[in-house]
């Protein structure tokens, strides 16, 4: 497959960035996620939230393409890209994802954990890639860590390496699963910092989490997800301060307890004037 088919052009920019329609998954007799249905438009955050075990994780793995759905479909620039049509080289070039855990290479440096996937995959040159790889440590402030190996860094600055290492490949979207919860809490604002800084350079984004009054300051968008279902989505200000359902109001009642009132505080009356 040519790269005009993989990556956008211009001409697709009307098209949502990732399309998602009836989505099923199961790991045996165990229904994961539930005729999943949603759209992300170019240049828009979105954040998942929800309860443990509501399939936000499994969403976006399938998205992905790392697991393998059991029906509906999923679209990546109005491309299907859920069959065989397309490779893993092929969506590796269009999403880069980020894990809980950094699954950076141990025996491999900082750098060359950037350059690896860009002069195989990409083709480019070690001079180009490791140019390009230095820009973007940079870009997180790791830029003298370069020769350091992952077991030389601490939680924080693996999790920069890693969302460096998926910005290499320069893809049009970045799904972000958990990315601070093996972080220790003071470690957590540095990686949130980078999160955000992608979010004002206006990169198309999912970004799965239990760090909510981050979703409400960056998102676009938050979706609410319990028992594979989206329950509810809309504006954050919507979502936090006037949650239509009774599942989402539980919810974040019982938020309440780790982030406070300012949760939910804000003026209700213009929040609950936004869409859902």
């Amino acid at each position: 497959m040519s790269n005009n088919e993989t990556i956008p052009s211009d001409s697709s920019a009307s098209l949502p960035a990732i399309e998602v329609r009836g989505l099923h998954k199961s790991f045996g007799s165990l229904s994961v996620l539930r005729d999943i249905s949603l759209s992300v438009r170019e240049g828009e955050v979105v954040s998942v939230i929800g309860p443990s075990g509501s399939g936000k994780s499994t969403l976006a793995r399938c998205i992905c393409r790392l697991e393998k759905i059991n029906a509906g479909e999923i679209y990546l620039y109005g491309k299907r890209t859920d069959g065989s049509s397309h490779s893993n080289r092929d969506i590796a070039r269009l999403v880069g994802m980020i894990f809980q855990q950094f699954n950076l290479f141990p025996h491999l440096s900082v750098l060359d954990n950037l350059t690896l996937s860009p002069i195989r995959i990409l083709g480019l040159s070690r001079e180009e890639a490791s140019e390009n790889a230095m820009a973007l440590l940079k870009r997180v402030g790791l830029e003298e860590k370069r020769n350091s190996r992952p077991s030389e860094l601490s939680g924080g600055q693996c999790q920069r390496v890693a969302i460096a290492r998926a910005l290499a490949m320069n893809p049009k979207i970045m799904l972000f699963d958990e990315p601070t919860s093996a972080l220790d809490p003071e470690l957590v604002g540095e990686v949130l910092d980078v999160i955000a800084g992608l979010v004002d350079s206006g990169m198309t984004m999912m970004i799965i989490t239990h760090e909510m009054m981050f979703a409400k300051e960056v998102s676009d968008r938050v979706l609410f997800m319990a028992e594979g279902n989206i329950v509810e989505q809309g504006h954050p200000k919507k979502i936090f301060s006037c949650p239509e359902l009774p599942r989402t109001q539980l919810f974040l009642q019982r938020m309440l307890v780790h982030f406070g009132k300012e949760l939910t505080e804000g003026d209700e009356k213009e929040a609950c004037r936004h869409d859902a």
